[in-house]
């Protein structure tokens, strides 16, 4: 398709002249409507002057031949003929002024003041004329004469009028055209916004769907779309990115799966054994021996469970398995907590507090339950004797949250920002070995998969975890 080979700018820079393309020639074509009315109306004006000019020229010279050659009649001085002639002179260039119009009614006007410019100049020049013909032809011309005026005022008015009607027609027919261009040039922007959100938004709509899809963990997707080439671009990145991601996750499950098998035999024969020492088969056991293999057996027990974890909840079934979000109080659950922890916690003579715990909070049992194993039992590792574990159970802004908290050495700076990475291990405590640097990775995961996300914020003594979600099923579970 033609828009792959286009960038966005492109789109862009085409669409916004395809947009003002019509308008611009619309604008072109009212500015030269608008100047040949403006030029009609000159002309009007100029050739309503030069009217106005040969009405006064045909009244001024008529009037001067009618007077010229009555005075003529009456005293027969050759002065009033000379006068009378030159009138009849300037009548007949009016005549050739008005016959060279191309109105049909001024050149009927001008061919009628001709011919009686003609006549009268011959009664003028026959001097050998009776006194009294020449009287009764004159007065005739006289009449002939102010006919014409009236013929010719009354053509100039009619062709003022025809010319006025022709310029507002021309007027109302130009005002048609810019309106029909203007509602051409309207729906043009509209159709061209349409079809430029076709072409621009709606790639940009699918592609910020399928970063949401992946932001929530669905690989594999599809990402050929038709866009311009800068999305398809951004989109071939992003396909990158999703098949490192499925390959990081397939190496990850595979990872905990051949790990977990690796682990299972040995603790299986290790708790076996603990269990053999508690239940004193091989012999009576002392009080303090009693107590130490119940501390074994307890923590056997536990790593078994989060290997089983870790068998049934490889990375790829993480992210496929739909949540199962349910409304409970954390009571319960800490409670249990607490009595397999119990051992432990008498060891060290840690107080455990829960704050909160009787609220009501919305989040998948299973994966919460694990989350809270490793902080806990991290929190556990790390106290000093006769020191407090705190959880604080929260409900607001649209959220739940849980705070754990214990009293020990605290998160040093240089690796609050890993101790979430896979197998990364900071310092253990003293006369400890490192741990497998799987447990936080597993709360940083969970969380997410339940749409929230875990802190660990710098605070004045301790070590403070933070676990939070939306109050309610996550989109996309």
């Amino acid at each position: 398709m033609l828009l792959r080979h286009l960038s966005f700018k492109t789109l862009l820079v085409a669409s916004l002249f395809a947009v003002t393309l019509l308008p611009s020639l619309a604008l072109v074509q009212t500015w030269w409507h608008l100047q040949q009315l403006s030029d009609s109306v000159n002309d009007s004006q100029q050739l309503s002057v030069a009217w106005s000019d040969w009405s006064h020229t045909f009244a001024e010279q008529g009037e001067r031949f009618e007077r010229s050659s009555r005075q003529w009649l009456a005293l027969d001085e050759p002065t009033f003929a000379d006068s009378s002639l030159q009138a009849l002179q300037a009548l007949d260039k009016l005549s050739d002024k008005l016959q060279q119009t191309d109105d049909a009614g001024m050149q009927a006007v001008a061919k009628s003041l001709h011919d009686w410019v003609g006549k009268s100049r011959v009664t003028l020049m026959t001097g050998d004329a009776a006194p009294a013909m020449r009287q009764s032809q004159l007065e005739g011309q006289y009449e002939r004469l102010t006919a014409l005026g009236q013929s010719l005022d009354g053509r100039v008015k009619q062709a003022a009028a025809e010319r006025r009607q022709r310029w507002e027609a021309n007027l109302r027919n130009k005002r048609q055209q810019a309106d029909r261009m203007a509602i051409i040039s309207l729906m043009t922007a509209i159709a061209g916004g349409f079809l430029l959100a076709h072409l621009l938004v709606r790639p940009l709509t699918v592609l910020r769907q399928k970063i949401n899809r992946l932001a929530r963990g669905e690989r594999g997707q599809d990402w050929n779309m038709s866009a311009p080439y800068d999305l398809l671009q951004l989109a071939n990145a992003l396909s990158e990115l999703d098949s490192r991601l499925k390959q990081l996750e397939e190496d990850k499950t595979s990872f905990f799966r051949h790990v977990s098998h690796e682990l299972k035999t040995p603790l299986a024969a290790i708790q076996e054994a603990s269990s053999l020492l508690h239940d004193q088969i091989p012999g009576p056991m002392n009080l303090a021996q009693q107590e130490i293999a119940s501390i074994t057996l307890a923590n056997t027990r536990l790593l078994r469970q989060r290997v089983d974890t870790l068998l049934k909840q490889d990375a790829g079934k993480w992210l496929e398995r739909p949540l199962t979000m349910e409304r409970f109080a954390l009571a319960g659950m800490l409670a249990e907590m607490e009595a397999s922890l119990r051992p432990l916690l008498r060891q060290k003579r840690l107080s455990f507090e829960a704050v909160g715990d009787e609220l009501p909070i919305s989040a998948d049992r299973e994966r919460l339950r694990t989350i809270l194993d490793n902080l806990v039992s991290n929190a556990i590792r790390f106290s000093p004797q006769d020191g407090i574990i705190k959880i604080e159970v929260t409900r607001r802004d649209g959220r739940c949250g849980v705070r754990v908290c214990d009293q020990g050495p605290g998160v040093p700076d240089g690796v609050r920002e890993k101790i979430f990475d896979p197998f990364f291990t900071g310092p253990p405590p003293a006369g400890e070995v490192p741990g497998s640097g799987i447990g936080l990775t597993m709360v940083k995961t969970f969380a997410q998969l339940m749409g929230g996300d875990v802190a660990c914020p710098a605070v004045a003594m301790g070590a403070q975890f933070y676990v939070w979600w939306p109050d309610g099923e996550p989109k996309g579970s």
